[in-house]
C-alpha cells in the first residue's frame, strides 16, 4: 500500500473513531433527558422532598387564633326561627337587631335560667372535635363567659369537649350527664338549682326532649346536623319555662 493511501486509511479510522464517539455521547445525553422527564411525568419526588412531613396542627393555638379573631370563625346556617345574638352578659342578651332580653337577677329563686347548645361538630376520625367543632367551641365559650354559669353539664366526649371552656371562664362546676337519665337529672337541676344559670350541652335529641319537659310542650326542632343554635329557657318550674332559640 503506498504512503498516501496509508495515510487515507489512517485519517478516515480516526474520522469513524471520533464520529462512533460522537454518536455514543448524543445516545447517552437523549436517555438521560428521557429518564428525567419520565421521572417528572410519574410525578415523583426528589430524594429530599419525599421526607418532608406536614407540620401538625396545635389545636390549643387554633382555639387561641379564633378567640383573638372571631371573624376567622365560619357558621353553618342556622334554622330560619333562630334569632341572631350579639353578645350576652350577667345582665342581658344582645340581639343583632339591637334588642335587649333581660336575664333574671342571680339569687332570684323563684326562677333558673338555663342554656342548652349542642356539641360542636365531630371529627369523622374519631369522637374529638373537628376544626368545624373546635370553631363552634370557641364561639360558645366567647358568648358564655361573662354570664356567671355555676354548672355546666355536658353530655359525651364533644360534649365535654365543647363545654369545658365556658365552665373554665366561669369558674363553675362541671358536671357529666346521660341520655338514659338525662330527664331526671333535669329534674334534680330545676329542684336544686333555682336562681342559678346552667348551661347544658348534649345531643340535638337529648337537647329536644329536655327542652320540651321543661317547656311542657314541643317548643322547638333542634337541627339533627351541626349547627351554631343556642337555646335560653327561663324556667319557673318543670312544665312551665319560656324558650328562645339563638344563633350565634
Amino acid at each position: 500500500m503506498s504512503r498516501f493511501c496509508q495515510e487515507i486509511f489512517s485519517t478516515t479510522n480516526l474520522k469513524m473513531t471520533h464520529n462512533k464517539f460522537f454518536f455514543l455521547i448524543t445516545v447517552l445525553t437523549i436517555n438521560l433527558l428521557a429518564c428525567k422527564s419520565e421521572t417528572k411525568d410519574n410525578g415523583q419526588s426528589a430524594p429530599q422532598d419525599a421526607t418532608k412531613t406536614e407540620v401538625p396542627v396545635n389545636v390549643e393555638q387554633k382555639r387561641d387564633s379564633l378567640a383573638r379573631n372571631p371573624s376567622e370563625t365560619t357558621q353553618v346556617a342556622a334554622p330560619a326561627s333562630a334569632r341572631p345574638v350579639s353578645s350576652i352578659n350577667s345582665e342581658r342578651i344582645l340581639m343583632n337587631d339591637a334588642t335587649q332580653i333581660p336575664l333574671p337577677k342571680p339569687d332570684d329563686k323563684s326562677t333558673i335560667t338555663l342554656f342548652f347548645a349542642t356539641p360542636g361538630a365531630k371529627s369523622p376520625e374519631s369522637t374529638a372535635l373537628s376544626s368545624e367543632g373546635l370553631m363552634q367551641s370557641t364561639r360558645l365559650t366567647r358568648q358564655m363567659a361573662n354570664v356567671g354559669l355555676a354548672v355546666v353539664w355536658a353530655e359525651g366526649n364533644t360534649g365535654m369537649q365543647t363545654g369545658l371552656g365556658s365552665a373554665k371562664e366561669n369558674k363553675a362546676e362541671f358536671n357529666l350527664i346521660e341520655p338514659k337519665t338525662a330527664a331526671e337529672t333535669l329534674k334534680t337541676i330545676v329542684h336544686n338549682y333555682m336562681g342559678k344559670r346552667i348551661l347544658i350541652v348534649a345531643s340535638p335529641q337529648v337537647i329536644s326532649d329536655l327542652v320540651t319537659q321543661l317547656a311542657g310542650k314541643k317548643v322547638v326542632e333542634v337541627p339533627s346536623a351541626y349547627a351554631p343554635v343556642l337555646y335560653y329557657a327561663k324556667a319557673r318550674a318543670i312544665g312551665d319555662a319560656d324558650v328562645m332559640e339563638m344563633s350565634y
